[in-house]
């Protein structure tokens, strides 16, 4: 076996890039697609936010037979919630989605309420609607204060204290750091990051493998004095060089949109800095080579570039089902998950987002498995290369 060489591999490399880089506006808008897609969906995910609150804060309770309740309507003014009374067809409007939510007053509301009987209101309601769950969850925790406050007022004036009906005084102690509070809600980011490492690289090793077999030019490559090892190294670094910049530019739009939108101010603490970047750069820049490494293969398989890219389209959308691995999981992770290729960075990049500590083994994982990876995927690719059926389109 011929020793590497590696002015001629860096010779491949270069050849493949510029080759790559041709068709620049391809180039810019795939690498615009996958670096724009994480930061618009933290922006979409901002202004949804925003919106949910600020209908929070303008909460429009309707009431009907608002007048058997005259207390619970002045409390809800004086709570800073507008009462729409007695509103027309409301089960029709709530089923419709025109109204979240409606508070029905029993009409012996006053009756009961006077002879010390539990006195019915009913929160009617659109469960499958999302929108309408934080206006509807708002009013029914306003009809449990007020419920409580009479029952506290009426134990008052029998000289009891309230604290006897509660005997039992529960507290929650949240453990959770800021960031982690943050992150829980943003592990979005994480999904999209390993997203753009996988996407980032199906164009560029489609047109290095397939696309060159359609161009008839991988035979002229393999007439050189360059080796098959070689010449499968060389594109790989080609590929993997745009999509390590797939995933950089990615990482820059998050640390930008972050910045640019105040998430602060709709009570998410959370912070995008260098430690968080530095953190997902370490994950990142090895998966960045190990997922061309694998596209490679997988593109040199297809006899055509469209039937390559629809195996590929394929097994990237069934690798990137991996991570839900650990958002769907009940239990602790197990001490491989870290292990599992795609899986373990989507792991690691949580924890970082969420300022726990990672082991050093977990490190030591987002580094061997992509070169183990890599190493096999070149010595099949090379192969594959050396292959005369390549060549003869089989």
């Amino acid at each position: 076996m011929n020793r590497l060489s590696m002015s001629r591999l860096l010779l491949v490399a270069r050849k493949e890039f510029m080759d790559l880089l041709r068709d620049r506006k391809s180039v810019f808008w795939a690498l615009f697609a996958v670096a724009i897609s994480g930061p618009l969906v933290i922006g979409i995910l901002y202004f949804v936010m925003k919106s949910v609150t600020e209908r929070i804060e303008k909460t429009v309770a309707p009431i009907v037979n608002a007048q058997f309740a005259p207390d619970l309507v002045r409390q809800f003014e004086r709570r800073g919630i507008k009462v729409d009374a007695d509103p027309k067809d409301y089960e029709a409007r709530v089923k419709s989605g025109e109204l979240d939510a409606v508070l029905v007053i029993d009409p012996n509301f006053a009756e009961n309420l006077a002879q010390g009987r539990p006195a019915k209101i009913t929160v009617v309601t659109e469960s499958s609607r999302d929108r309408s769950a934080p206006i509807a969850a708002r009013l029914a925790s306003e009809v449990r204060r007020y419920g409580e406050q009479i029952g506290n007022e009426r134990m008052l004036l029998r000289g009891v204290s309230p604290f006897v009906a509660r005997p039992i005084q529960a507290e929650e102690l949240d453990l959770a750091t800021a960031e982690q509070r943050g992150a829980r809600l943003l592990q979005v980011m994480s999904f999209y990051a390993l997203f753009a490492g996988l996407m980032g690289a199906i164009a560029a090793a489609l047109d290095v493998t397939a696309g060159e077999r359609e161009r008839q030019t991988l035979e002229p490559l393999l007439t050189t004095p360059v080796t098959t090892m070689e010449l499968a190294i060389g594109k790989w670094l080609a590929v993997s060089g745009v999509n390590l910049l797939a995933v950089t530019m990615s990482l820059i739009g998050f640390a930008i949109t972050l910045t640019l939108v105040p998430l602060g101010k709709l009570g998410v603490p959370f912070n995008f800095g260098l430690r968080e970047f530095s953190g997902f750069m370490a994950v990142l820049i090895p998966f960045a080579f190990m997922v061309p490494a694998v596209l490679l293969v997988f593109g040199s398989t297809g006899k055509t570039a469209k039937e390559a890219q629809s195996s590929l389209s394929m097994g990237v959308s069934l690798v990137g089902l991996l991570p839900l691995m650990s958002f769907l999981r009940q239990s602790k992770a197990p001490w491989w998950d870290s292990w599992v290729p795609v899986n373990g960075q989507y792991a690691v990049l949580s924890k970082v987002l969420r300022a726990e500590p990672i082991p050093a083994a977990e490190w030591l994982a987002m580094v061997a498995v992509p070169i183990a990876v890599c190493a096999i995927a070149m010595l099949v690719f090379s192969k594959r290369l050396g292959d005369e059926s390549l060549l003869a389109g089989r």
